[in-house]
């Protein structure tokens, strides 16, 4: 049994859940905004993640920026080569907005991991790394150390972005 609403048709058993989706969203929405106590937010469990994403912090940097754009294939093997050092990848493309929009983060962020490297890839650029790293959206962020990934993270959330960092590279200067 099928629910229509004009030229979208959903099975009937799918419309609670995205009903339920739906006043989560406007929950996060009024706890942010303070129009509901965050005591109801945390009883509905309103992650602090959902939260965050809309909180506006900003990062600061702790000095000047270590991210490079990679100028070759050849320079991304080189930084690869030494299996010790931990390589932070951004993928990127000139026309993602949200890549645009956490670049000044990610450079913020570089200056906390003194041991690793920062790079930004273009994808438009350097197809063949972004594949070979199963790229499929940007901003995806890779932590490589050698022929190892390390983790992955595809999104433009401050927060999730530190925290991946934090997890993935290590404690912050």
């Amino acid at each position: 049994m099928l629910l229509c609403i004009g030229g979208v048709c959903v099975p009937y058993t799918a419309v609670i859940p995205i009903i339920v989706l739906a006043l989560k969203w406007v929950v996060v929405k009024l706890v942010h905004l303070g129009l509901l106590p965050k005591a109801v937010g945390d009883a509905l469990h309103v992650s602090q993640v959902e939260q965050s994403s809309q909180s506006g912090e900003t990062i600061e940097a702790k000095g000047p920026s270590t991210v490079k754009t990679l100028k070759s294939q050849d320079e991304f093997e080189n930084l690869l080569k030494d299996a010790k050092q931990k390589v932070v990848c951004k993928f990127t493309a000139s026309w993602c907005k949200p890549c645009h929009r956490i670049q000044p983060v990610y450079e913020a962020l570089s200056s906390h991991y003194e041991d690793a490297k920062f790079l930004t890839v273009d994808v438009d650029d350097y197809d063949g790394i972004a594949s070979k790293y199963s790229v499929s959206m940007m901003p995806t962020f890779v932590v490589v150390k050698g022929d190892q990934v390390l983790g992955k993270y595809s999104g433009s959330n401050d927060g999730e972005l530190h925290r991946f960092l934090k997890e993935q590279v290590g404690r912050s200067e």
